[in-house]
């Protein structure tokens, strides 16, 4: 009887704060993946590759399950993007987690990545 207890105060708790982290690790990866891709469109996109690349991580978000207003996109640092030969294109995703469980009151975390690509030197422009 003990011993059942013990394993009960020991599994319940761990198996609540992994099944409470396991949104952490979805957004994670979503951010990721939608930095990547929105770097990968800026760089291969001749016309307007600004809102060709944030069509592609709404569509991501969309997929996921994420809200796309709540995903926040950043270009080259919040400057104008240069997509010339040779250039880097940096994208920045975040995403806020909230309400992470319903059994703990966690709150909320933002979580974020950033890509760069270059813009490939032998390029040729239309």
């Amino acid at each position: 009887m003990e011993l059942a207890l013990g394993v009960m105060l020991l599994v319940v708790p761990v198996t609540i704060i992994v099944l409470s982290i396991a949104p952490v690790f979805e957004h994670r990866n979503f951010v990721r993946r939608a930095a990547a891709e929105a770097a990968r469109v800026m760089v291969l996109t001749p016309d307007d590759p600004t809102s060709e690349a944030l069509e592609v991580v709404d569509s991501q978000a969309r997929s996921m399950g994420i809200d796309p207003s709540k995903v926040t996109v950043v270009f080259c640092g919040g400057s104008g993007c240069s997509v010339d030969r040779g250039d880097v294109v940096t994208v920045a995703v975040a995403v806020t987690v909230e309400e992470l469980s319903s059994f703990l009151p966690i709150g909320t975390i933002t979580v974020d990545a950033v890509h760069s690509e270059q813009v490939d030197t032998y390029r040729s422009r239309p």
